[in-house]
């Protein structure tokens, strides 16, 4: 599901939802820890981590497990890979 917000979200399986409630609660207990640990993180960008390593926790096992080449290959299975780009300042003219 593309929609971020879980109080909008409704299933009709079970597990399905379970599987959400352990990703949010994952992610949400990440968040924290990364807040204890990293001064200064920001509980915006805490969150944005943390979602991100549940959403990939497999991969991220694997990479764990001494296979760090799988984080490599997540955008790429995916399509989502887009470049960084600095935004180009108004020119004064």
């Amino acid at each position: 599901m593309s929609d971020r917000d879980p109080e909008k979200r409704t299933f009709t399986d079970k597990k399905e939802a379970d599987a959400l409630d352990k990703k949010l609660e994952f992610a949400e207990n990440l968040r924290l820890f990364l807040e204890a640990k990293i001064e200064g993180i920001g509980e915006e960008m805490a969150e944005e981590i943390g979602l991100l390593i549940a959403e990939h926790k497999d991969q991220m096992l694997i990479a764990l497990k001494g296979k760090p080449e799988v984080l490599t290959e997540i955008d790429q299975e995916q399509g989502n890979v887009a470049p960084i780009t600095t935004p180009k300042k108004a020119s004064a003219g």
